[in-house]
C-alpha cells in the first residue's frame, strides 16, 4: 500500500509561524502528539517541525517562528506505507506529514491510519485461519512455503514475518489462509520438515496478527 491522500487526515491543520507556544502546547496535549509540522502559509510547503522539547523550553507568548525548528520528518506521496512506519519508529513520532514531490503539504498519516492500512494489507477482516511456522535463517524461503500451501488448495490472504533477534534465532512466519480447516496444510508443511508453532482459526487469527501489527508500531501507546 502506497502513501497517498486516501489514507491521510487531509483536514489536519499544520502549524503556522505566527502560532504561539501556548497554542501549540494545547494542541499537543489535546491531540496527544509529540511533534507538529510547520507549513509556510503562502506556499503550503513544509518548513520544519516543532517538538515538545522546544515548546517546554520556550515562553508561552513566543511565536514558533522565533524558535529553532527541527528538520521535518516526512513521507512522500507514492512511497510505501512501510516507509512511514519505519520513520515513525525511528523518530518516535505519532503522526507523519505527507508531501508531494515539490514538498507541498497534503495532510498527515496518523497512528490509527497506520493500523487500518496494516489491517487491510493483512486482510484481518476476512474469515480464515492462521498458522505460524518457525524457520531457521539458513532454510528461510517464502517461495517454498507458498508452493506447499497452494499445492493443498489454500489461498494466502496475508503474511507477517518476525525476524530473528538475540533471544530467538529463527524466523517466525505467520500466514493467513482462506480455510478454516488447515490440517492438510499443516501436515504437508510438517512433511517438508517445517516446524508449525501455531494453528488457529479466525477468532485467534485476528488477535495474533493484530498483535504483530502492534509490535510493528510498538512505540504507540494504544
Amino acid at each position: 500500500m502506497l502513501a497517498n491522500k486516501s489514507i491521510t487526515k487531509s483536514e489536519f491543520e499544520p502549524l503556522r509561524g505566527n502560532d504561539t507556544v501556548a497554542t501549540v502546547r494545547e494542541r499537543m496535549i489535546e491531540e496527544q502528539v509529540n511533534a507538529l509540522p510547520v507549513v509556510d502559509p503562502t506556499t503550503q510547503k513544509l518548513i520544519g517541525q516543532i517538538g515538545r522539547d522546544q515548546i517546554d523550553r520556550a515562553n508561552d507568548d513566543q511565536q514558533i517562528s522565533d524558535l529553532q525548528m527541527d528538520k521535518v520528518v516526512k513521507i512522500f506521496e507514492g512511497q510505501h506505507i512501510f516507509e512511514g512506519v519505519r520513520l515513525m519508529l525511528q523518530y518516535e513520532l505519532n503522526l507523519l506529514p505527507l508531501v508531494n514531490k515539490e514538498a507541498t503539504y497534503l495532510g498527515v498519516i496518523t497512528k490509527q491510519q497506520i493500523l487500518e492500512a496494516i489491517s487491510k494489507m493483512l486482510n484481518l477482516e476476512q474469515k480464515g485461519s492462521v498458522l505460524t511456522i518457525e524457520i531457521e535463517p539458513i532454510d528461510f524461503s517464502l517461495s517454498e512455503i507458498v508452493q506447499v500451501i497452494e499445492a493443498e488448495g489454500a489461498k494466502i490472504l496475508g503474511v507477517a514475518v518476525e525476524s530473528p533477534d538475540s533471544d530467538h534465532q529463527a524466523f517466525e512466519v505467520s500466514v493467513k489462509l482462506n480455510l478454516e480447516d488447515i490440517s492438510r496444510v499443516t501436515a504437508a508443511l510438517k512433511r517438508y520438515g517445517y516446524s508449525v508453532l501455531v494453528e488457529s482459526e479466525s477468532t485467534v487469527l485476528e488477535n495474533d496478527l493484530e498483535y504483530r501489527a502492534d509490535e510493528l508500531i510498538k512505540y504507540i501507546d494504544m
